[in-house]
């Protein structure tokens, strides 16, 4: 009982500093995306271009980035800098796509990157690592995140899903670094954390890059029971998995 009393308050923390955060950024001009989403944000290609500088981003070859808007600028450059770029499709409903600069324009890039564009210059890929390959970093967003690593997403819980389906078939590991882009309001002490979230090791805004110290052990596979069986429907990873394990059994 006092577990499920937790969870009920940091559930309601979350959406409280979430509608914090939306009010102060549309209050500030800084967000034309509407409340219940990733903020975009004015400094967020600034942001991106910084990543470009950190070590962990230099020496990937994959990196794995959601299909927000707030991080168009880096997938695109993702693309030019040659990265094997794997890509989320919105609610992951379509699973996981790669986006390779060797099939697509210079041109095209923009629209490659993004949310509508990845199924049509992308190649879908199975939900094994074998297709997937090794995810040297994933690159994310947030409502809010702490400087001890938590991070709020919008409150659907994809970005947390697309890391645990990759830990389940082995594309990526505890010690795979997580950046998440957001501006300098989104940055607080401390958020609220629960089994299921997914902790950060970089922020990075627009004037700096902080590096989380101490680190929030992530889940280290699939929660199947957060899933009923419509979710599932919903979703080709889940969908690909939960075959594959049945098929086991």
């Amino acid at each position: 009982m006092k577990a499920k009393e937790e969870e009920i308050n940091s559930f309601s923390l979350k959406e409280r500093i979430r509608k914090e955060i939306w009010e102060v950024m549309k209050a500030r001009g800084l967000s034309p995306a509407p409340d219940g989403t990733i903020p975009t944000f004015p400094g967020q290609n600034r942001a991106a271009e910084r990543l470009r500088r950190l070590e962990v981003y230099r020496r990937a070859k994959t990196i794995m980035v959601p299909p927000d808007q707030a991080q168009l600028q880096v997938r695109v450059n993702a693309l030019l800098d040659g990265k094997r770029l794997i890509m989320a499709t919105p609610g992951l409903r379509d699973g996981f796509y790669l986006l390779d600069r060797d099939r697509i324009k210079v041109k095209d890039f923009l629209r490659a990157a993004r949310s509508f564009g990845v199924r049509k210059f992308g190649k879908r890929l199975a939900t094994r690592r074998g297709e997937i390959g090794e995810v040297d970093l994933l690159v994310t967003g947030a409502v809010a995140v702490g400087l001890q690593g938590g991070r709020i997403g919008k409150g659907s819980g994809y970005f947390d899903l697309e890391y645990m389906i990759l830990r389940e078939i082995g594309s990526v590991k505890e010690s795979t670094p997580i950046v998440a882009l957001v501006d300098d309001l989104q940055v607080r002490e401390e958020v609220p954390m629960e089994e299921r979230d997914v902790a950060v090791d970089f922020i990075v805004t627009p004037t700096r890059v902080i590096k989380i110290e101490a680190s929030i052990l992530r889940p280290s596979r699939l929660l199947w029971d957060l899933f009923d069986n419509g979710s599932i429907r919903k979703m080709r990873s889940l969908r690909e998995l939960k075959k594959g394990d049945e098929g086991k059994a």
